[in-house]
């Protein structure tokens, strides 16, 4: 007589914002298979869709999405969802965005995926966004309306940056690291127990240096450390551009092109260089209206080295102001390029225009860099404190995130035992 094996339904995984999905091939690669994906940018849902026909796609705002509408829809019957992954929009605090933080709508899906997981209840969560998380005003300010008028809201920890008492100091949710404090403060009152920090994608494998937040959340055991580093100094060596694109110098594929006058200009920027790199009688005209602003405009005019992980890949290559030159052409490096140094697979198919295609990529999270975080998951690690301070690892991201500004290694702390 055959005997029947009834085969045990997969753990329920479900990703939010999957956009083209990074998250979701670090997730996989790790043993970890996402049942359920979200997304509501047409050319995202079409990327999914052609990448991954078989996987049940949610094309709706996480803003009208429940957690009873979600089992109904995947026919879960209600059972446990084990792990929920999502990395809201973080063009509110990004360096390149216009930093409303969570006055912008866009910042305000933090909180819609926070009432997600509190309806849902998984197992464990993952929430990913930008490393200026850990140093964002809950309220912006403009510059323009800020004592001294300082771009770097550090300047305003201390008494002494009150200006002439023309404008009004800044209250305390304008200042730096109030955004977290506050997103620390509503992550607690879900009663998960969360570690988190700052990681450089390229200490996971990827090869280009993009900082990225971290939060790992678990229901009912303590959460798992984010992952330590396998490679840079004493570990193995930081995979490079060469080893991303070399194979492509000769077939890159379609990409943007820069116009005459900007492709002139980089024509004189050696490998590895940027803006300072020009002759100086034409610094001030590459920069524009950029001369005269604050910070160190090392985007500007921007070619790759061969030997050296690639900055982070932006949503625009082809701009000056955040430029990724090729290391020898004098060109954007390619859609094919940029996809290979985020770690995606050479036959990724991306939806859309040149524009939308270059757009998905820059804004996904590094495979390898999502395959380490998803893998802390798996390891099996010493118990510890469920209650770790949460101001211990607010500390050691915020240094790991000011180090990278000052082009300074700054290695994650030993948090736990």
């Amino acid at each position: 007589m055959r005997t029947e094996v009834r085969r045990s339904p997969p753990r329920e995984i479900w990703s939010f914002f999957s956009g083209a999905m990074g998250l979701d091939l670090g997730l996989e690669a790790a043993g970890l298979h996402p049942t359920l994906v979200n997304d509501v940018d047409p050319h995202c849902c079409d990327t999914i869709r052609r990448n991954r026909p078989d996987l049940q796609l949610i094309d709706r705002s996480i803003a009208d999405l429940t957690a009873e509408a979600l089992h109904r829809l995947h026919r879960t019957g209600g059972r446990e969802v084990y792990m929920m992954v999502g990395g809201p929009p973080c063009q509110s605090f990004s360096p390149g965005g216009k930093r409303t933080s969570l006055a912008d709508p866009r910042g305000n899906l933090i909180y819609e995926y926070l009432r997600l997981i509190r309806e849902v209840l998984p197992r464990y969560f993952v929430l990913e966004n930008v490393a200026n998380l850990t140093t964002a005003a809950l309220r912006h300010r403009p510059i323009a309306e800020r004592p001294g008028k300082h771009w770097s809201l550090k300047r305003y920890d201390t008494e002494w940056e009150n200006g002439d008492g023309s404008t009004p100091p800044l209250a305390e949710d304008e200042k730096s690291g109030s955004a977290i404090r506050q997103i620390l403060r509503d992550v607690a009152e879900l009663g998960y127990h969360v570690s988190f920090g700052v990681l450089d994608a390229a200490d996971y494998g990827a090869p280009q240096h993009r900082l990225r937040f971290m939060m790992l959340g678990s229901r009912e055991s303590p959460a798992p450390m984010y992952p330590n580093p396998t490679h840079g100094f004493g570990l193995h060596r930081h995979r490079t551009v060469r080893d991303a694109i070399h194979h492509l110098r000769h077939d890159p594929g379609a990409g943007s092109q820069y116009t005459a006058p900007v492709r002139s200009m980089f024509a004189l920027v050696p490998e590895g260089g940027c803006w300072r790199d020009l002759p100086a009688d034409l610094q001030r005209e590459a920069l524009g209206g950029a001369w005269d602003a604050g910070g160190g405009k090392t985007g500007f005019y921007r070619r790759l080295s061969w030997d050296a992980p690639s900055p982070t890949i932006t949503t625009a290559a082809n701009r000056k102001g955040s430029a990724m030159c090729h290391p020898t052409a004098n060109r954007p490096v390619s859609v094919r390029e940029c996809a290979a140094l985020q770690g995606f697979p050479d036959d990724w198919f991306f939806s859309g225009s040149m524009s939308a295609q270059y757009r998905q990529i820059g804004n996904a999270v590094p495979v390898p860099l999502a395959k380490a975080v998803a893998e802390a998951f798996n390891a099996q690690r010493p118990k510890r404190a469920p209650n770790l301070d949460y101001r211990i690892m607010l500390d050691a991201a915020v240094a790991r995130l000011r180090a990278s500004a000052r082009n300074k290694r700054a290695d994650q702390p030993t948090l736990f035992p």
